[in-house]
């Protein structure tokens, strides 16, 4: 963020949140003064976090690559976060270059970010939804018009699952 620290619509500028530690452990600007504090304590209790964050994303691009060397031409990023380095539509498309993508996330903030990066050719966007509601995913109409659910789908939900509570029944 720049120094101004401008925060979009919608984001709380007094709560860390996950996408922004998330940018932040991999060497992003996309966060707040909150976010890189409760980052610097969680490094303090759990040294190796910013390599964990970087296998994790490390993991997400081989899969989504794998996926694409398999013959899936479409992706549903359930719980994408910020746009950072080597999203999945660049990862598939160094494979597929026709793969098209539907980033999904519930933070204002990924919204806010993702406008520039995904703007252009029609075949990646991002919804916001909740993937504790996937009547609300699935039948989204931006994701239904880029997405044939009579062809295979790669979903990846890469580290998102650990924050849906229990109280929300996950299974």
């Amino acid at each position: 963020m720049s120094q101004a620290e401008q925060v979009p619509p919608g984001v709380d500028p007094t709560r860390p949140s996950p996408a922004r530690l998330y940018d932040y452990f991999l060497g992003g600007t996309n966060n707040l003064a909150v976010d890189r504090e409760a980052a610097e304590r969680f490094r303090a209790v759990v040294p190796e976090i910013v390599d964990a964050t970087w296998a994790n994303r490390g993991f997400h691009g081989r899969a989504a690559v794998w996926l694409a060397h398999h013959g899936i031409r479409q992706f549903i990023d359930i719980g994408s976060g910020l746009p950072t380095q080597n999203n999945t539509h660049e990862a598939v498309r160094r494979v597929a270059a026709d793969a098209r993508v539907v980033y999904v996330d519930n933070d204002p903030m990924v919204a806010a970010h993702s406008g520039p990066l995904l703007a252009g050719d029609g075949t990646t966007t991002l919804i916001m939804a909740d993937v504790r509601e996937p009547d609300s995913v699935l039948g989204d109409p931006d994701l239904c018009r880029l997405i044939d659910f009579e062809e295979p789908t790669g979903v990846l939900m890469t580290a998102v699952l650990h924050f849906v509570a229990d109280e929300a029944d996950p299974w």
